[in-house]
């Protein structure tokens, strides 16, 4: 049987503690650029990837609650990954966790469950 579920990674990067609200930083976890935002005192983790045209969102800024495109000022739901108004695709999200051991960001994974046991 195949089942979904998260893969939890600890992100060794200090700047996170201390992320301002409004605020973004990138960081390559996995092999995967991701921009990290502090949004309603919450940290949210996207790609740093702009589906339009692939430039990377960590240059841009928060606007509104949304991230913004440095390249064509397309707005993106942190949250959700939502383009603002439709102009393009949504962003991919991940979930990120903040503990006293540091944040996590959750990556999704199938597996094939035997009895009860994961293969991977």
């Amino acid at each position: 049987m195949m089942v979904e579920h998260m893969r939890w990674v600890l992100v060794a990067d200090d700047r996170l503690a201390s992320l301002a609200e409004g605020s973004m930083v990138r960081i390559v976890v996995r092999k995967k650029p991701l921009v990290f935002v502090r949004i309603d005192g919450a940290l949210r983790a996207m790609e740093d990837r702009c589906p339009h045209q692939g430039n990377p969102l960590s240059g841009g800024w928060v606007a509104e609650g949304h991230v913004v495109c440095p390249f064509h000022r397309f707005l993106f739901d942190p949250v959700t990954g939502a383009c603002r108004h439709g102009l393009t695709s949504n962003v991919a999200v991940h979930p990120v966790k903040e503990e006293a051991a540091g944040v996590r960001v959750g990556f999704g994974s199938t597996t094939i469950s035997i009895f009860g046991w994961k293969l991977w």
